[in-house]
Parts: structure tokens; C-alpha cells; sequence
């Protein structure tokens, strides 16, 4: 017995080795600070979660980490109408994960599904959040496939095509945006940021050679005291330009990108300008990145394989493989109307965020499931000293037809971005909303496909060399081939050519073929 030396193509596959997820349950009372003013009634408030540590062992995950938590709040105090709070709430889960070592990379993605605020009395307020942990554990391997033989003897081998969408880049990254804003003339020097918002919008990654560009728009808005004077707080906001890059080995420019985007964190700080007048805030963004590239490939693997005077043992296996279904990018339009408690003069402020609910691939279509929440802040009189606050959930549905999706085993990556919102409001009591939602889709299928990976070659048995007869005439069947002819007969393709002159391997029902047994 002597193994067969074969040529094979090592294929960059991931998987998902683990993964696991809970709705958690972050409350606590907290105390206002003694240089604040007594709460009468909350009016913004909003959250971000803070990972610190990710903790891979023995079949399980430990997730560390915290919610802050920024109130804006209204005092009954004429001198500090305006105030806030700022905490922090802390968080320690463990997940079970079968088949997780020490040594694994873990992806977490978080969500903030609800925030809520209330007031116990005027020196304490309540928070509770829900907040929803979804860990992955991937594993890149490599699949091997034969796609060539290298042997003395002569060997008859056919090959057929394999495509493949093969993994080329995945890995966790960070970006940051730094970005300083000097406020224009007609604003007053800043004393004290009350409240601050991030919002990027119409985000993309572009893979280039060796690198990710992030590239996009930051809608900044802040609520300040101002310096030095009475009336009331300020209200700033702008638009700016998000771009850089990530450095990413392998990366290249046809690749097909899947990367998931959230913040991370957010960070402001007043400085001073030339003049040393409070007029400049700078803005720290940091976004979590889970980068995927993949590439689209055809490689001519070993289907089968004979020889005609040694008898080869193939081993295969049945193997998993990726290919596109589909890459798409498409825009889905919302539009509601809503009723307000309270009458509306101004609208200040508005925040927006989108999830994916559920995705349902069914009946050659692909149907996905959303929420945007809108959150806004308004007053309700001209001095800007009655602010409110509405917070409500709008669902969206969107439809992929005429997909070839029946007895396909199906993974969808998709990533949803708020695009625009537009609110309007016709009337005192009424806010109309028109938002467009961005959608990024790759329906990835999972192909089984049956490889050759070993081959070892003996001798013929002497019983099966004596029952080939020495020479046939063969009439060629329906579905016959001059390969599969060759097998049984233990004869090569370009043999039976030879004999039968014929040009191409093309044959036909009804023809006759004379064959001869190999004599070595």
C-alpha cells in the first residue's frame, strides 16, 4: 500500500464555534449630586454601554462591564432651571459556552432595548435598563481540498469546479473620531455641557488594499450654560464629515465586506480658544468594529480518479463550504405621525436609532423586521424654559422577493443604519416623521460538497484483471461517458480515442466503441 501524493488547496473558512445570549436586567437608585439642584422632572435621558473585559475559559464567557447613564433634568430653581446627572452601572455576566477555550476570540454585541428614569423623590432618581448580550465565538480554519495529482505512475483523473466564498479577513478593531468645534459668534462662552449627542449617520466601509476606510456624517448636537449670563440654556448643533482608515492585512479592494459598527463610547470637553474664552468642544467618539471580508473563488478540485494498472482507494468527505446568495444594498422609508402630551413651539432635539428585530427567510423571500426608536426633545413656550420629552418605538417591515432560497440552509448578515429623518410639526399637537433606513444585506448559503483529501494505490486483485475481457465492442449508453467508460474498463480516455479516432471526448447513445484490455 503507498499513499497517493496529492496537490491540495487549503480553503480560509470561519464558523461560529459557540454562541450564546441573554437579556440582562441593569437598575439602581441613585443619589443627586449635593452641588445639584432638586429634581421636579426628568426630560432627556440616554445611555451607552461600556465593555471593559471579555473573559474566554473553559466552556464559558465572563462579560465585563458598565452602563453610563447621562439625565437631563428640570429644577423648580430659578437660578438652575437646567441640570444634570451622570452615573455609571455596573456589570458582570457569565455565559456558558460549550467548546470555548482560554484561548478563543469573542465578539460581543450589545443593545440598549430600553432606558427608563424616575423621579422617587426630589434627591433621588431610579434607573432601570434591559439590555441584550449576544456573544460569538468564531473559529477560522482551514478546509483542504485535492486539486491535483503528482504520481509516477500515469493516473486518470477529472476535476470539477468548487465556488467558494472564502474568508479573507476577521477581526475586531477600534476607530475613533476626534473632532473640535468652535462654536460660532452669535453663541456665549460655554460654562457647563448638560447634554451632549452623537448620531452617525450613512456610515459605510469601504475595504481598499490593506485597509478599511470608514467613511461617513456625525450629527453633533450639545445644550450648554451659558457664561455669564441668565436667561436660560443654549442649544448647538452641526453636521461633520467622518473619515479615516484601518489598517486590515489582506484586505483588498474586490473583497466583500460585512462589518458591524456600534459606539463604544462618547467623550466631551470644553476648551479654551486663542483668546482663552470657553468656546471650543471637543468630541471623542470610539466605534467597535467587527470586520469580516470575504472573496468569491473557483478553484478546479479532484472528483474521481483511476489508474489502469494500479488500483486506487480514494478517501473523501463531505464538507461545508460558503457561497453568495446575495449582496444588496437597499433603502426602506418610514413614515408615522405621533401625538404629543404636551403642546409643541420648538423642536429641539431628536435622537434615532435602529434595530433588526427578525429575519424570516421563507416561501422565496426574505423578510426582515424592524424598530426604529425615536426620541425628541421639544418646549412647549418661547423662552425655552418647558422642555419635554417623547420617546416611541415605530416597526418597519421590508421584503426580498424572488429568491431561490426552498431547501437552502441560509445565513443573512445584515447591518441597518438610520440614512435621514426628517420631523415636521403641522400642528401644536402633532409630530409627523418621515426617516429613511439604510440596509445592507449578504444571504450567505451553506453548500455541502463532497472532497477528495487522501488516495492510496494497491494491486489489482488477480480475480478482477481476469474478468475484464480482452477486447469488446461497447454501445454507449444514455449518460455514458468516455471517462466512465474508461474505469470499468481500465482503460485510459486518450486510449480509447486512439482506437476509435475519435477527436473529442463527445459520444453518443448507439455508438460503438472497441475497447482492449491494457496489457502491462
Amino acid at each position: 500500500m503507498k499513499m497517493l501524493e496529492l496537490t491540495k488547496k487549503n480553503i480560509h473558512m470561519d464558523c461560529i464555534k459557540a454562541k450564546a445570549g441573554n437579556q440582562i436586567t441593569i437598575e439602581d437608585d441613585v443619589n443627586i449630586p449635593d452641588l445639584r439642584p432638586d429634581i421636579d422632572k426628568v426630560i432627556f435621558q440616554s445611555g451607552i454601554i461600556r465593555l471593559e473585559e471579555v473573559r474566554p475559559g473553559n466552556d464559558q464567557v465572563g462579560v465585563k462591564g458598565s452602563l453610563a447613564v447621562h439625565v437631563l433634568y428640570q429644577s423648580e430653581e430659578e437660578e438652575e432651571p437646567f441640570s444634570k446627572i451622570e452615573t455609571e452601572l455596573p456589570f458582570d455576566e457569565l455565559f456558558h459556552m460549550d467548546g470555548v477555550e482560554a484561548s478563543d476570540s469573542v465578539c460581543v454585541r450589545y443593545e440598549l432595548e430600553d432606558l427608563s428614569v424616575g423621579v422617587i423623590n426630589s434627591r433621588k432618581i431610579s434607573v432601570r435598563a434591559l439590555v441584550t448580550l449576544e456573544l460569538l465565538a468564531r473559529a477560522i480554519y482551514d478546509e483542504c481540498a485535492a486539486t491535483d495529482v503528482n504520481a509516477e505512475i500515469t493516473t486518470e483523473y477529472r476535476k470539477k469546479p468548487l465556488h467558494v466564498l472564502e474568508t479573507t479577513v476577521c477581526k475586531k478593531d477600534v476607530f475613533r473620531f476626534r473632532h473640535e468645534e468652535t462654536l460660532p459668534g452669535q453663541y456665549p462662552n460655554i460654562l457647563e455641557i448638560l447634554y451632549g449627542s452623537v448620531m452617525p449617520v450613512n456610515m459605510e466601509c469601504v475595504p481598499e488594499e490593506g485597509k478599511l476606510a470608514v467613511r461617513g456624517n456625525m450629527q453633533l448636537f450639545f445644550m450648554y450654560t451659558p457664561d455669564g449670563e441668565e436667561d436660560g440654556s443654549r442649544f448647538f448643533e452641526t453636521t461633520v464629515p467622518i473619515q479615516g482608515e484601518i489598517v486590515c492585512n489582506g484586505l483588498q479592494s474586490q473583497m466583500i465586506p460585512s462589518v458591524c459598527i456600534t459606539v463604544s463610547d462618547v467623550s466631551y470637553e470644553v476648551k479654551a480658544d486663542y483668546d482663552g474664552e470657553d468656546r471650543i468642544i471637543s468630541t471623542e467618539v470610539t466605534f467597535d468594529l467587527d470586520i469580516k471580508a470575504y472573496e468569491e473563488k473557483t478553484y478546479d478540485i479532484l472528483s474521481d480518479m483511476y489508474c489502469v494498472t494500479k488500483n486506487i482507494e480514494t478517501e473523501c468527505r463531505e464538507t461545508m463550504f460558503l457561497q453568495l446568495l446575495l449582496q444588496q444594498q437597499a433603502r426602506t422609508r418610514i413614515k408615522e405621525r405621533l401625538k404629543l402630551e404636551e403642546e409643541c413651539i420648538d423642536l429641539i432635539h431628536h435622537e434615532e436609532s435602529v434595530t433588526l428585530e427578525e429575519t424570516e427567510v421563507e416561501d422565496g423571500k426574505l423578510n426582515l423586521i424592524g424598530n426604529m426608536q425615536l426620541r425628541c426633545l421639544y418646549a412647549s413656550d418661547m423662552d425655552m424654559k418647558e422642555l419635554h420629552y417623547i420617546e416611541r418605538d415605530i416597526p418597519f417591515y421590508y421584503t426580498v422577493e424572488n429568491l431561490d432560497v426552498k431547501g437552502k440552509e441560509i445565513h443573512p448578515e445584515i447591518c441597518m443604519q438610520i440614512a435621514q429623518v426628517d420631523l415636521m410639526v403641522p400642528d401644536s399637537g402633532t409630530l409627523e416623521c418621515n426617516a429613511t433606513v439604510s440596509i445592507n444585506m449578504l444571504l450567505l448559503e451553506e453548500k455541502k460538497e463532497c472532497v477528495i483529501t487522501e488516495a492510496e494505490i494497491t494491486d489489482f486483485a488477480a480475480e478482477q484483471l481476469q474478468n475484464l475481457p480482452g477486447m469488446v465492442i461497447y454501445i454507449v449508453r444514455p449518460g455514458d461517458s468516455l471517462w466512465q467508460i474508461g474505469k470499468e474498463y481500465l482503460i485510459s480516455v486518450d486510449e480509447i480515442k486512439t482506437l476509435n479516432e475519435l477527436e473529442t471526448d463527445e459520444i453518443h447513445p448507439g455508438d460503438r466503441l472497441l475497447l482492449m484490455k491494457n496489457r502491462a
